[in-house]
């Protein structure tokens, strides 16, 4: 089994330690479950999207289409502007 080593002050063991006893859990598995908390907070925050080939075209074509405006959008906002 994979292995962490930490080094870390007496004061922050002493946390650890102190929030492990009171989640009735050894430090070891307080330690796991709140990195393991931090790290899919971080991954959520940074979602990958995947694509199979066919959708990855499709996206990558609708990024190279021309934009087409629809005229009565383009007068709005050239009447917005003009104030």
């Amino acid at each position: 089994m994979p292995q962490v080593n930490l080094r870390t002050s007496s004061e922050r063991l002493a946390v650890i330690d102190h929030a492990a006893a009171i989640r009735g859990v050894s430090r070891t598995e307080f330690v796991l479950r709140s990195s393991e908390a931090a790290a899919i907070e971080v991954l959520n925050e940074h979602p990958v999207i995947v694509f199979d080939d066919e959708t990855w075209d499709s996206f990558l074509a609708a990024l190279d289409a021309p934009v087409e405006i629809d005229p009565a959008v383009k007068a709005r906002y050239a009447r917005q502007w003009d104030r």
